[in-house]
């Protein structure tokens, strides 16, 4: 079958499925047993539908079955599974995905199973206790130690590419990943990230049971956030999906742990920071190393830069740096390194072509002594060197790897000059103490999620892969995740986050989250109601605005908000009233006066719009908001004179196309024609509309010209001659 064919039957199946309609899900897949050719698979199609018959003849002999849906949820979960196992096996013969060439491989050795490798690997591990040191090996120890590693990429590759996991093959990598292994932590949290790449392919629930047992019984906090963002990543990925009963038994119960919804929590802020990485490298590339790359080329071509391999400044170029402004951009450099943006995405993007990372496994490495290439470092020219970048917290680990590659063909004086550097830094980092950022849990968080993101985002063969960071990551709507994330320990961090990177809609949904299971804030519900202002949503920011202003009365920000989202929605009575509230409490600022101001313009009540404007007058105040306000109050309270005067003044100041329309509409009611012709004409120059444009910006001010005694029935004859 060609590709289309096999996605058209596989949506097909899947919306049967997912429709209810299982008969016809089972016919079509029972229609493809010539094409599929596999006994495993049919004989699991077969106990689907006999489960089915079953099912439905307890429902129509009326029989109670309180576990009904339950059941109907497995089944239909298990159909999935098969349609999904359809999928493969097509896929098997016509994809040449690295995926499936790895498949089409191991079929050729059908006799050695996970199993069977996790078996041999764990008599080796015990044998070598698992270590990677070079030093003083005999040629038996150096050969087993060569097996172990052949050992886990056949593990690696047999772990991602098997499905579905048989209970044996799940059996075995859950004893190298339980308490008791003798496998180092590399191995493991390879097999951890190969669980994870598997479930990406296709969604198996023992993989979800491997991983949730990681996260019962990992000793290295490392391991548990490995597990934790493959199983968020698979869950995001399958999230419409109905999932078996024991797997949505499995996550509720893991939400009862505080540990877990830290985990969830620390694993899915860095995934929301991820959004906004590509900003980030593009700031870093665009803004600052151009900057960054200056100033070296003039330290470097002064007379002074003849020892610029030392590591002693030169005063001048200290003072090059302060006239710069790079120490502004340092600091700047150092406060999103601080606030956890990916800094460094576009620095080592470029350093990721070493035939080293054409490994899949690799990228998923830790950077320390459980890693053959780092335990070799360690032993040679570069230990001290590796050793800092094991202790540092950044970068990241397949960043490190990238460093040590490109070290190894680096002249031995500029390495020493990096060492130096990373000296300072880790020294700086050991000063600032352990609750400095990167020693703690949320810093092992960001530097696999980065690790993630490289693989998915740089990996040479990416394309081939679903990338989940190539979608907007939101778990809060996955019902799987909704006892975990529906946590104000676990969401709380969430929200801050995209709150600050301007994610709008998301924000609004984890604050409304927030609101309805805790016990609510002003501040919640300023949030939200700027969340909601933000993205357009104006009725609904006024309500959360009036919720925190019922809260809390004192607060001057809640009010200037509800103020300007009730002018906004047309309530301008109302915003005068909010309106003067703030100005009672902060009566000498402008900005609350000016927009109360306006507020009773909107409302029709000139008189005490231009009370307010001449007491803004009075005190010396001036500009063009003020100017145009008393020149609209003026028009419209019938003082043409005062008008005049003050539209004069605005045609001094940078006037736009709505204050040529305003001195329009004055001259039409003055009976100056000629001038509001001029006028008109100049508003839409300024504007850059049309006629028709103008006729409508007109219109809109028609019960105002009304007033004042101009007859519209002229506006074609205005029109006309404005268009001549």
């Amino acid at each position: 079958m060609t590709n289309k064919e096999i996605n058209e039957f596989k949506t097909s199946v899947v919306t049967s499925i997912d429709s209810g309609r299982i008969v016809d899900a089972i016919s079509r897949m029972r229609a493809l047993a010539p094409v599929v050719c596999d006994y495993n698979i049919m004989s699991a199609l077969d106990a689907a539908e006999e489960h089915y018959r079953y099912m439905l003849r307890y429902f129509t002999e009326g029989a109670s079955d309180p576990s009904r849906r339950d059941n109907y949820d497995d089944l239909r979960a298990d159909l999935r599974m098969v349609a999904d196992r359809c999928v493969r096996k097509m896929q098997c013969g016509s994809r040449s995905t690295l995926y499936y060439n790895k498949v089409r491989t191991r079929a050729l050795h059908p006799e050695r199973g996970i199993a069977d490798a996790a078996a041999e690997y764990a008599v080796l591990a015990a044998e070598t206790a698992g270590s990677f040191d070079v030093e003083g090996l005999d040629g038996d120890a150096d050969r087993g130690r060569r097996r172990l590693v052949e050992l886990s990429r056949e593990l690696f590759d047999g772990l991602w590419t098997t499905f579905p996991l048989d209970k044996a093959d799940a059996d075995a990598v859950s004893n190298l990943l339980g308490p008791d292994s003798s496998a180092p932590h590399g191995v493991r949290m390879r097999l951890i990230a190969a669980t994870g790449m598997g479930m990406l392919e296709f969604y198996d629930p023992r993989r979800v049971g491997l991983l949730a047992e990681v996260l019962d019984t990992a000793s290295d906090e490392r391991e548990a956030i490995a597990a934790t963002a493959w199983l968020l990543l698979s869950l995001f990925r399958y999230r419409q999906r109905t999932l078996p009963r024991s797997v949505r038994s499995r996550l509720a119960a893991a939400a009862e742990h505080p540990l877990w919804r830290r985990r969830v929590g620390d694993v899915y802020v860095e995934m929301l920071r991820s959004r906004d990485t590509e900003r980030v490298v593009r700031q870093v590339r665009e803004e600052m190393m151009p900057d960054i790359m200056k100033l070296g080329k003039d330290i470097m071509d002064s007379n002074d830069a003849a020892d610029a391999a030392s590591a002693e400044l030169n005063p001048e170029w200290e003072e090059k740096l302060r006239e710069s402004g790079m120490y502004d951009r340092m600091r700047e450099f150092s406060e999103m390194t601080a606030s956890g943006a990916d800094i460094f995405m576009g620095a080592f993007s470029h350093l990721k072509n070493f035939p080293f990372f054409s490994d899949i496994d690799v990228w998923f490495a830790p950077f320390d002594e459980s890693e053959p290439r780092v335990a070799e470092a360690l032993g040679g020219e570069m230990a001290s060197f590796v050793d800092m970048l094991v202790k540092m917290p950044v970068p990241c680990d397949n960043d490190k790897y990238s460093i040590l590659l490109s070290l190894e063909a680096t002249p031995l004086q500029q390495r020493e000059q990096m060492g130096r550097q990373l000296e300072m830094q880790r020294a700086a980092m050991e000063q600032a103490g352990p609750a400095a950022e990167g020693y703690t849990d949320q810093g092992a968080a960001r530097s696999y999620v980065q690790n993630l993101y490289r693989f998915f985002k740089l990996y040479g063969r990416r394309n081939e892969f679903f990338d989940p960071f190539g979608h907007k990551i939101f778990l809060l709507d996955s019902p799987a995740l909704h006892d975990v994330m529906r946590n104000p320990d676990t969401l709380a961090p969430a929200a801050e986050l995209l709150f600050k990177i301007e994610a709008w809609d998301d924000a609004l949904k984890c604050f409304n989250a927030l609101i309805s299971i805790s016990e609510p804030t002003p501040e919640l519900y300023q949030k939200a109601g700027y969340c909601c202002e933000q993205s357009g949503r104006i009725e609904e920011a006024a309500e959360n605005y009036s919720y925190a202003d019922l809260m809390d009365g004192t607060s001057a920000w809640t009010l200037r908000r509800l103020g300007a989202v009730l002018r906004r929605s047309g309530r301008p009575e109302r915003a005068v009233e909010v309106l003067s509230r703030l100005v009672r409490m902060q009566p000498d600022a402008v900005s609350p006066m000016l927009n109360l101001a306006y507020a009773c313009i909107e409302a029709g009540d000139y008189a005490a719009a231009l009370t307010k404007l001449h007491e803004l007058e009075a005190r010396g105040e001036s500009g063009a908001r003020l100017v145009r306000a008393l020149a609209w109050c003026s028009y419209m309270a019938g003082d043409y004179d005062s008008a005049r005067e003050y539209y004069r003044a605005v045609l001094s100041d940078n006037p736009d196309s709505q204050d040529y329309l305003n001195m329009g509409h004055l001259a039409w009611s003055e009976g100056r024609i000629a001038d509001a012709v001029e006028m008109y004409g100049r508003s839409m120059a300024s504007g850059g509309y049309d006629v028709g444009t103008l006729e409508q910006n007109i219109r809109a001010d028609v019960a105002a010209l009304a007033a004042h005694g101009v007859d519209v029935s002229d506006l074609p004859l205005i029109l006309d001659a404005t268009a001549i």
